[in-house]
């Protein structure tokens, strides 16, 4: 059972390829071939892309980071196709995505002052409670600009329960957590 995932979710520019965009929907299959990786899900929508990575353990991430594949796919394909991302790296006792898996909803919560641990605790359960096989977990990096994170893997039917309840959801989060939470959804890909 890995013990770590790392989410990624990028913008497309308007202006972006065709071309471009596959090279990085390329560069993130190729994302399995670095080290400590279990699995990686890719993820697509006409506005971003989403990456999930279920990686060995906390102790992967490092070489993750630092693999040719990792920085090819930030550098090369990503960055001339995209206007903005976020990442969240997360540990947690996560079992790899389901088969029937069909689309992803990536979160991350902003660190916020004011914000208590009890407040992140109460949105990852809130979270987990959604439609869906939940991967949820704090952030594992100092320097880290959230202090959760996570994805949903959702079959067909999970995505548009979890999109009939998204709204009330986000005014409960905004409330509870003090702010909006970055997310993201998209349908898997192919391998």
């Amino acid at each position: 059972m890995p013990g770590a995932l790392h989410v990624v979710a990028a913008r497309f520019r308007p202006d972006a390829d065709a071309t471009g965009v596959e090279h990085a929907l390329e560069a993130a299959r190729a994302l399995a071939e670095a080290p400590g990786v279990e699995t990686v899900v890719v993820a697509r929508s006409d506005e971003q892309l989403v990456v999930a990575t279920w990686l060995e353990g906390r102790q992967a991430l490092d070489a993750f980071a630092e693999s040719r594949a990792h920085m090819s796919f930030v550098m090369q394909g990503l960055a001339p196709v995209i206007r903005g991302m976020w990442s969240a790296a997360i540990e947690a006792d996560c079992d790899l995505p389901p088969a029937d898996t069909a689309a992803l909803w990536a979160f991350a919560l902003p660190t916020t002052e004011g914000v208590y641990e009890w407040q992140v605790r109460d949105l990852l359960a809130a979270i987990e409670a959604m439609p869906g096989t939940a991967t949820t977990g704090p952030t594992v990096e100092e320097r880290e600009r959230y202090r959760a994170g996570g994805l949903l893997c959702l079959t067909a039917t999970e995505r548009a329960a979890l999109e009939a309840a998204l709204p009330e959801a986000r005014t409960q989060w905004a409330e509870a957590a003090g702010g909006a939470v970055e997310e993201a959804l998209a349908d898997v890909l192919p391998s």
